[in-house]
């Protein structure tokens, strides 16, 4: 068997290459579960690994190889799933999108981590800020929820989250995406936003529709790139 970490589009790319072979895709939560279940309904599990709960799996199910098509920046799965693979002698893959290289400029602002992008925005001082970084992090700008609003996943809990960092559910905006370059562009019209707040999520994920939506209007693009362990990987 060949267990897949799963949980972006990087994920279908590899189950394509996997026709006629025994092969499980975990995922973390119950919203990528069910997305997932649509179109592989015999092949999917929900499960979030420690490094004991994946050696077990592991072993237990004979697993031959571990493919990782997980997030660009959820580095801990990642170094889970390469320490599990070496101590159980199978091979791991990965496949996870690269993330994209961007210069920065007047309107383009790179950061390394959540906490320095909120210096620059508190620095910035702007009236009204989309964040697009999904729920994980939202806490680390429940500073701005009120000068702010969130896109994030159709998610009960990426909700509920964003709603305990202080926003107001006028002010999340919950859907599937990715966008195109012109949906982003309209929805910041609409919000009257001059700053969007962005992971550096790699080819395919969508990324690079948002900046050039604020290339297009002008208005800042704040990236938040991974730390560099995650982005060689």
């Amino acid at each position: 068997m060949i267990l897949v970490l799963g949980g972006t589009s990087a994920t279908h790319k590899a189950v394509e290459g996997l026709r006629g072979k025994d092969f499980i895709i975990t995922l973390a939560t119950d919203y990528g579960e069910r997305e997932f279940r649509l179109r592989y309904p015999d092949n999917v599990m929900k499960i979030r690994f420690s490094e004991e709960t994946m050696e077990n799996f592991i072993r237990n199910r004979h697993v031959a190889e571990i493919i990782d098509t997980t997030h660009p920046h959820a580095a801990e799965i990642t170094a889970t799933a390469k320490t599990v693979a070496d101590r159980c002698a199978i091979p791991y893959t990965s496949l996870v999108r690269k993330t994209e290289e961007i210069e920065e400029t007047d309107l383009v602002h790179v950061f390394s981590g959540y906490e320095e992008a909120a210096g620059f925005l508190r620095e910035a001082d702007f009236r009204r800020i989309l964040f697009t970084t999904g729920s994980n992090n939202i806490h680390l700008f429940k500073e701005f929820a009120h000068i702010g609003w969130v896109r994030i996943l159709p998610y009960e809990k990426s909700i509920e989250k964003c709603v305990q960092s202080g926003f107001e559910r006028s002010r999340i905006i919950a859907m599937q995406g990715p966008f195109t370059t012109e949906f982003n562009a309209a929805l910041c019209r609409e919000l009257g936003a001059g700053c969007v707040v962005s992971k550096n999520s790699g080819e395919g994920s969508g990324f690079k529709e948002k900046l050039n939506a604020c290339l297009m209007l002008k208005i800042h693009f704040v990236v938040i790139n991974p730390p560099e362990e995650e982005a060689d990987r």
